[in-house]
């Protein structure tokens, strides 16, 4: 049923605008026309209002209410004109999405006192849908933590990346609703938070605000986390090269010196050069890294990962 009317409230869907019934709502209400030319071709979330004339204020524009997190253009767009016995849409698919029934949400619609509770009912289905895959998107983050905990890698930064970049586009949806639900108050007074169908709805989109907010927290303090790890075994890394590079020096340099090809050399004729040379780059090598122990610059770094992992062992 495309035409669907609910006490003072009339909702007409615009796949049946050219039926003879709907050319009375345009004579009847001079902006349906310009929303119609206006919201042909849309893809954004855009808000007009209305309300140079009391009891009669207008508000339209579009909504983007669904969006791929693989695709960019992949997205559906909800286009909508309300006054206050009047609502328009644009066509929504009910069926694809079985978050949105239809035939419960006209039901629901049928107790509407206004055209208001119907779009808040219609938001509020949106609403819902965008909650139930956020509840798999809380899986998947779920998932990650622990990943971060037992595969910290390349895979897993990755995929901090992605679920980044999904809670982005949580963002962005929801941001669409609030501030319809805000535009609604605006355009039509304060009085609409009286209708149970907008304190409902809007209770719903701030339980999707807070959870995207939350879940945002959580990626933050995962990325910290990540970058945390990052430094600390870079600097690890850096430390142990160090410290080997500088124990190994006496070795090369002494090695150098004597693998010169000088004509007078006399140590080259001594009869234990090789064992005094051993003994020399031996002892220097040993002196320094008491050197570097006594001075605290070789921390744990020359430790074992077994030697690491023993503790935690024992704890368990």
């Amino acid at each position: 049923m495309p035409r669907h009317q609910f006490a003072r409230t009339v909702w007409q869907e615009e796949n049946v605008m050219a039926a003879a019934d709907f050319s009375p709502l345009l004579q009847e209400n001079p902006k349906l026309q310009q929303w119609i030319d206006r919201s042909e071709g849309l893809i954004v979330n855009i808000l007009h209002t209305d309300t140079s004339k009391a009891g009669h204020e207008v508000l339209w524009g579009s909504l983007i209410y669904k969006q791929s997190r693989e695709a960019r253009n992949v997205r559906d767009v909800f286009h909508f004109y309300l006054s206050p016995e009047l609502l328009v849409t644009s066509t929504l698919d009910f069926e694809e999405d079985m978050d949105m029934p239809k035939h419960l949400m006209i039901k629901q619609m049928e107790h509407a006192e206004s055209s208001i509770e119907v779009m808040m009912i219609l938001l509020g289905g949106m609403v819902g849908a965008v909650l139930h895959k956020i509840d798999g998107f809380e899986e998947r983050l779920h998932h990650l933590l622990w990943n971060i905990k037992e595969q910290n890698n390349r895979k897993t930064l990755e995929q901090v990346e992605e679920v980044r970049h999904e809670i982005l586009l949580w963002k962005h949806l929801i941001m669409g609703f609030r501030e319809i639900t805000m535009a609604i108050e605006e355009t039509f007074g304060k009085a609409v938070r009286e209708h149970r169908e907008y304190e409902r709805t809007t209770t719903r989109i701030d339980r999707c605000v807070m959870l995207v907010e939350s879940y945002e927290d959580e990626i933050n303090n995962m990325v910290d986390m990540e970058n945390v790890v990052a430094n600390y075994r870079g600097n690890e890394i850096v430390k142990t090269l160090t410290v080997l590079t500088t124990l190994f020096t006496p070795a090369m340099a002494w090695g150098a010196l004597w693998g010169m090809n000088f004509r007078f050399m006399p140590e080259l004729d001594w009869r234990f050069g090789y064992g005094i040379s051993i003994a020399i780059i031996v002892t220097s090598t040993f002196l320094l890294y008491l050197y570097f122990r006594q001075k605290g610059w070789t921390g744990d770094i020359l430790r074992s990962f077994d030697d690491r992992k023993t503790p935690n062992k024992k704890q368990d």
